[in-house]
């Protein structure tokens, strides 16, 4: 092997471990925030009442965090009934290093709409929630 292979070689392995040495994200939830627990339902009734009902997602590092990373989201809204481009609600915070679990809880407004909605959610540019649910009418 040449020496150049060879440092490439030492490069690219210390490269790896540096980019695991954060822990990644091991758990991914998105749901309502029940009992110390995220239950992840297909359908979340929109309480507007912060203190009867917290939704959003959770995060669970594998350790603690080595550096800051950016976790961002887009909430998609149904689609207009008189059409037009699907809106979103986007946001971004920091897990900070030293951080094992990051909480982010989410509001819903009187405005927004019953029915279909998709949440996608990025940690360190890398997709960690990609899924459907549906907003339904609060029980009474």
């Amino acid at each position: 092997m040449t020496r150049a292979a060879l440092i490439l070689c030492v490069l690219l392995a210390s490269a790896c471990e540096r980019k695991g040495a954060d822990g990644g994200v091991k758990q991914a939830e998105f749901g309502v925030f029940f009992g110390g627990q995220v239950q992840e339902l297909e359908e979340i009734p929109k309480q507007l009442d912060p203190a009867r009902q917290r939704h959003g997602f959770r995060l669970v590092f594998a350790k603690p965090l080595a550096t800051d990373i950016v976790v961002a989201w887009e909430i998609s809204l149904p689609l207009p009934e008189k059409g037009g481009p699907r809106p979103a609600l986007v946001g971004k915070a920091t897990a900070k290093a030293g951080q094992a679990v990051l909480d982010v809880p989410l509001a819903f407004r009187p405005s927004d709409p019953l029915g279909l909605w998709h949440a996608k959610v990025t940690a360190d540019g890398a997709t960690v929630i990609d899924r459907d649910f549906t907003v339904t009418a609060p029980p009474r």
